[in-house]
């Protein structure tokens, strides 16, 4: 589990700051600050300190200058997986939009042009995190985004509303419209998470 303080105290250590500076910063004691990031803090708590600092959340739970290659928050315990082990599964973290749906399209070209179920999940610098699922069997992909919070939304997306007809077609000869479905994914992702992701 990530220990919050210790990152914190550490940063403050390199940055040549006291953590009475950053409690200032944040308008509270430094006693109280300390206290707010024990246990289980919350995410607002993590983003004034991070503002504070001027670092990103993923750098104030992992230490490193980079987004964090993985972090999940389970019933309010904040997780790092950035070390890929036989139990675990590295997250990759996104920053930006452009990066997010360049990721996106790669992946659904793949599952189309393929006929194997595939998944593809990530984190978001606001720490949600979205799974996308493509089962060939059903024609669908399959979007979901956990918020830090707990709460999920899903949107399937079936073939057959995304799909490049030509006359005479069956519905075996039905081809996925690319370009709509990506589109759609995306628009969905960048209108479910808060809009600090940044275009390059």
């Amino acid at each position: 589990m990530i220990n919050v303080e210790e990152n914190l105290r550490e940063i403050c250590r390199r940055k040549g700051l006291r953590l009475s500076d950053v409690a200032d910063r944040v308008g509270a004691g430094q006693s109280n600050l300390i206290n707010s990031v024990k246990g289980n803090p919350k995410l607002s708590t993590l983003q004034d300190i991070a503002d504070a600092l001027n670092i990103s959340v993923s750098e104030l739970l992992t230490m490193r200058p980079e987004a964090a290659a993985g972090i999940v928050i389970i019933d309010g315990q904040t997780y790092q997986l950035s070390k890929p082990a036989a139990a675990t599964v590295q997250l990759p973290s996104f920053t930006h939009y452009d990066t997010l749906r360049e990721e996106i399209k790669v992946f659904i070209k793949k599952c189309v042009d393929g006929s194997e179920p595939a998944s593809k999940m990530g984190i978001v610098e606001t720490l949600e995190v979205f799974s996308l699922i493509y089962d060939p069997a059903a024609s669908k992909f399959f979007l979901s985004l956990c918020y830090a919070d707990g709460k999920t939304l899903t949107n399937i997306y079936d073939k057959f509303e995304f799909c490049d007809w030509k006359e005479g077609d069956s519905e075996e000869d039905a081809i996925w419209d690319l370009a709509d479905v990506t589109e759609e994914i995306i628009n969905d992702i960048e209108g479910w998470v808060p809009s600090k992701l940044q275009t390059k």
